[in-house]
């Protein structure tokens, strides 16, 4: 089933409210500012911190905010942030800038992916690294670890070979701006006395980030099945805290269903189609932690246990379509 013959089975007032919730409130961009603004505290505490454990509730929330500003970047790709798509780059840029990803490069690889999702087109389909089942399964318990190693190689250059000139140059500009600032810091960091710093409130977050990706990059398609919409992408519900500083983007199956609609109303959407999931069989999990405990007792080569991802008994959608 395509995504267009499933949405034209949609009831009209789901199409409706549906709808409704593609409008953007620009000032719910204001949570880059916070999350920048969490940072420099979390800085500023980790820099008086009596003794090095300490530090690591600061390591966590800054790599938490890293992986949240990056998916901020991402909601800048689909033009969700602001009305003027100039605002949704360039704010893109500056949130993307703490990890290092060129928003335009990872833009052309990401529209590919949700053109050609769990296809053998799709740049992020994890069953395309390899024909070879033996590798295929390293290659799945090493993504953990390094899995957001190999996507900043693999993200320019996939923008390379399928972007357009004018992506390329936006790609140049870009990273020349991320690297002089980046250069500018660690200059100044080493003059100063202060590059200790930088690893303590940068690096180290950096790679909490980084691992956080990985298992989101697990978590949103691997273990599903192809060709359904509504059973080809996964939703891990968490809790409200960790879904804020996460952008909502563990909300996936929502996203990848209706990708113009912002972050803050994917949540919206979830319990709107909460009937519809069920009835397809949804892969809907609670916890990262029941899905890594799935994900590593399955493999690869298997599929996420309909039992044990399946759609919670919840509010129904038709009063959502009161509630909403």
């Amino acid at each position: 089933m395509t995504h267009s013959q499933w949405y034209r089975s949609l009831e009209p007032e789901k199409k409706q409210a549906i709808r409704e919730l593609h409008a953007i409130n620009p000032y719910w961009n204001l949570v880059g500012v916070l999350f920048i603004g969490l940072w420099a505290a979390t800085a500023v505490a980790i820099a008086y911190a009596p003794a090095w454990y300490w530090c690591i509730p600061g390591y966590i929330l800054i790599g938490l905010l890293i992986h949240g500003m990056s998916n901020l970047m991402h909601e800048g790709i689909h033009g969700t942030l602001f009305k003027h798509r100039r605002w949704d780059r360039w704010y893109g840029v500056v949130m993307g800038a703490p990890s290092m990803f060129s928003a335009t490069a990872y833009g052309v690889n990401h529209l590919r992916h949700h053109k050609h999702t769990r296809s053998p087109q799709d740049p992020d389909e994890f069953n395309n690294l390899t024909d070879n089942p033996k590798l295929l399964s390293v290659l799945y318990y090493a993504w953990l670890a390094f899995g957001m190693v190999f996507y900043s190689f693999r993200v320019p250059w996939m923008a390379l070979k399928y972007g357009t000139a004018s992506d390329h140059r936006k790609m140049i500009v870009e990273r020349t701006l991320m690297t002089a600032a980046a250069g500018l810091l660690l200059w100044w960091a080493f003059s100063q006395g202060f590059f200790g710093m930088v690893v303590h409130v940068w690096f180290i977050p950096l790679c909490i980030a980084s691992l956080l990706g990985n298992v989101r990059g697990w978590a949103e398609h691997t273990l599903t099945t192809p060709s359904h919409p509504l059973r080809e992408t996964r939703t891990i519900t968490s809790n409200r805290l960790f879904s804020f500083l996460n952008i909502n983007l563990n909300y996936h199956l929502e996203h990848h269903l209706f990708p113009g609609v912002p972050w803050y109303n994917l949540p919206k959407v979830h319990r709107l189609l909460l009937d519809d999931y069920r009835a397809a069989g949804s892969s809907i999990y609670g916890s990262y932690t029941h899905f890594l405990f799935d994900a590593f007792r399955v493999g690869v080569h298997g599929q996420a246990p309909r039992e044990s991802g399946s759609v919670p008994e919840e509010v129904g959608s038709a009063d959502l379509l009161v509630k909403s």
